[in-house]
């Protein structure tokens, strides 16, 4: 059976076709939306910019990440799977890390929704209305060093395992984050 793509789907695989032989700052939303037979406008009406679409390719692989996460997978296989995620495609993963930055980068909204999704999952799980400021500001404070962790890890040849990098994030979690994680 044919399974027909989403249009973001469509405009995601462009960007990665384009992205073999680009650097992703170079890539124009004009170029990605006529690479898989779209319009700019249409481009729009699914995405703000580029550095949207970017975030979004691997944001929907976080998203998937987190189905077990308490279900059996602890944080660390959480993290060890966002690793994975990028060894999987790495060539793709290194362009937009290292041609995608600036505000609205591909690391900022990453970080930023990997934020949002987490407080969720730990408001869920403790029956919380809200996180309370300590809280969020150490989650916000882990995940910002986590990110650039993987990013310099990543950027580095990938030194060491996702599993052993995993163990040295859950190793320097703030202590008030344990318990929620």
């Amino acid at each position: 059976m044919i399974v027909r793509q989403t249009t973001k789907a469509l405009l995601a695989e462009s960007l990665k076709e384009l992205a073999q032989f680009k650097p992703v700052d170079k890539i124009t939303v004009k170029e990605l939306a006529k690479n898989c037979g779209l319009t700019a406008p249409t481009f729009y009406n699914n995405f703000r910019d580029k550095y949207e679409l970017m975030a979004w390719i691997y944001n929907q692989k976080v998203e998937e990440s987190l189905e077990n996460f308490g279900r059996g997978d602890s944080f660390e296989d959480v993290i060890c799977k966002w690793m994975e995620i990028i060894l999987e495609d790495k060539n793709f993963y290194l362009n937009l890390l290292k041609n995608a930055v600036g505000q609205n980068s591909f690391r900022y909204a990453t970080n930023d929704h990997a934020i949002n999704l987490i407080a969720e999952r730990i408001k869920t799980r403790h029956d919380l209305r809200e996180l309370p400021p300590n809280i969020f500001f150490c989650l916000k404070f882990f995940m910002r060093g986590v990110s650039e962790l993987v990013n310099d890890w990543a950027l580095s040849n990938c030194v060491c395992s996702p599993r052993e990098m995993a163990k040295f994030f859950i190793e320097a979690m703030p202590a008030p984050l344990k318990p929620l994680l």
